[in-house]
């Protein structure tokens, strides 16, 4: 299980990160998710690739946290 954090573009309301948290709860191997307007914590096996693909997919930009 790896931390991830992503840096979050795009999202202005509750709406916004509550369909982001919904996109990457959906990623197969993720067991917690924090999301704020501006980044996602985020626990899981999968990719940070993957992570972004599920955030990008729900209409939000993402990239990794350097």
């Amino acid at each position: 299980m790896t931390t991830t954090i992503l840096n979050l573009e795009g999202l202005t309301c509750g709406h916004c990160v509550a369909s982001t948290r919904k996109a990457l709860e959906a990623v197969p191997g993720t067991t917690q998710v924090d999301v704020e307007l501006s980044k996602a914590v985020v626990q899981s096996s999968a990719s940070s690739q993957q992570l972004i693909d599920a955030v990008e997919e729900a209409g939000y930009h993402a990239e990794l946290a350097s």
